[in-house]
């Protein structure tokens, strides 16, 4: 039988969000995954704020987790990613791409939302690029403060379903 993608997708569970949250190589894609966290992280801190929303999903090769992100209100007619992350070692090879073309496949048939969100930091410009590129506009921007009380612009991205 021919394999249709080299990756596999599920909900996450707590065993992946410990993989996960080692993912953060520096200080700064700490704060773009999680703003209050500081560097470096505690490790029951960011769990419990992983598992604490709903929807959250990995994407796997090879039964190795790959990539993680949540779906936040995805009841709603606006379904938002949020935590996005990829492995360090598997960054620029599709991971990102399979993993949000899943979540707007879930939030779109699953939840009837008619348009995807994020949000991402002004100082992740690879991160405004591939969502850019994956045809999303930006909306808007709002200020978010991090664990030290300092201002950071993230600009609202959306896509229509």
């Amino acid at each position: 039988m021919k394999q249709l993608s080299r990756y596999a997708f599920r909900r996450a569970t707590l065993d992946d969000l410990l993989f996960v949250i080692s993912w953060a190589r520096t200080a700064e894609e700490l704060r773009h995954l999680f703003p209050r966290a500081a560097w470096p992280a505690e490790t029951l801190q960011l769990i419990e704020h992983l598992a604490s929303h709903e929807e959250g999903f990995v994407v796997c090769e090879q039964d190795r987790v790959v990539g993680f992100a949540n779906l936040y209100n995805p009841r709603a007619q606006k379904a938002w990613i949020g935590h996005l992350i990829v492995h360090p070692e598997r960054r620029r090879c599709g991971v990102a791409n399979f993993l949000i073309s899943a979540l707007k496949t879930i939030a779109k048939e699953r939840y009837q939302s008619q348009v995807i969100a994020t949000i991402c930091y002004e100082s992740n410009t690879t991160g405004l690029a591939f969502y850019q590129k994956l045809g999303f506009t930006t909306e808007g921007w709002e200020t978010r403060l991090d664990h030290l009380g300092e201002a950071a612009k993230v600009f609202r991205l959306e896509q229509a379903l």
